[in-house]
């Protein structure tokens, strides 16, 4: 068993930051107080190191449900046995998808949603988990030998359980809003701030389950701009309206698939955008080149 896990991310988010993480967390920098008001997949967390105090955030119930389990010194491990004895089944995702359609989470960890939630968002279509009411479900069935199968899949990502419940063993994880968040964190130097909110213009499968208007985008902004110690990242597609939100902020760039929901269909390729990230500190040596 290798000490991480083989799949870095504890839902295919739509948006997921997993291939970029990376190179996020090289822009995080050093630090030993780390914050994510909108968390979501929790990609970026489990590709950095451990820093002293984390903290993450997202309003997404079944999300938080989730980690939350896993985290839970009794509940965890139950949950990794549960779903280390279940196939990759088209039968048993519909009854799962039942299950998390008929109720919202409730505030108190929930085991058997926990389990439901996870078949629904790992067994259906890539980038499906974090959209509102589970709308155009479907089983995950390739028909083109590219990009892997559904079983092999399913058994990495089980086994990946273990690992991140180690990692998130330390973590604080909040279900509230990301502003209210924002506005209490202290700036201080060697805190960062990694913020990943909804992008500007969406496609039309995102319907994120809480999403921004044009109001918050510009909120989001000013209620980063008071930050003058804290590192602050902040990644989006690219978009016109972001040289007006985030003025003098260092901005890098690379060229990303958006590989979604048409994985293994015949005649529907990669289509490519431009993730860009905004840095609020002008002088960081690891952006020398001009592009990520």
């Amino acid at each position: 068993m290798t000490d991480g896990p083989k799949i870095k991310a504890i839902a295919p988010w739509f948006g997921s930051k997993r291939n970029l993480a990376p190179l996020i967390v090289d822009a995080i920098g050093n630090h030993r107080v780390y914050w994510e008001p909108f968390c979501g997949s929790m990609a970026v967390l489990l590709a950095k190191p451990p820093c002293k105090m984390e903290t993450v955030n997202d309003l997404h119930g079944d999300l938080v449900n989730l980690a939350s389990v896993i985290q839970h010194e009794k509940y965890g491990p139950g949950l990794h046995r549960r779903l280390s004895q279940t196939l990759a089944s088209e039968e048993l995702f519909w009854e799962s998808v039942t299950v998390v359609r008929a109720s919202e989470p409730c505030p108190v960890l929930d085991i058997d949603r926990a389990y439901h939630y996870f078949v629904v968002s790992w067994l259906g279509l890539n980038g499906m988990a974090g959209r509102d009411g589970l709308r155009g479900d479907a089983f995950c069935v390739r028909f083109t030998a590219t990009g892997g199968q559904t079983a092999v899949r399913w058994v990495n990502v089980v086994e990946s359980i273990a690992a991140w419940r180690t990692r998130l063993r330390n973590v604080t994880i909040l279900r509230r809003d990301g502003f209210g968040i924002i506005s209490k964190i202290a700036d201080a130097p060697r805190t960062a701030i990694y913020v990943d909110p909804p992008y500007i213009v969406k496609g039309a499968r995102s319907n994120y389950k809480h999403d921004f208007d044009t109001a918050d985008h510009q909120r989001l902004a000013d209620a980063l701009g008071r930050f003058q110690h804290a590192r602050v990242v902040v990644s989006y597609y690219d978009h016109p309206d972001l040289d007006r939100l985030y003025p003098g902020w260092t901005r890098r760039t690379k060229e990303v698939s958006k590989a979604m929901a048409h994985q293994g269909k015949r005649g529907k390729n990669n289509t490519k955008a431009v993730e860009v990230l905004l840095i609020n500190q002008p002088k960081l040596p690891l952006f020398q080149e001009p592009n990520l």
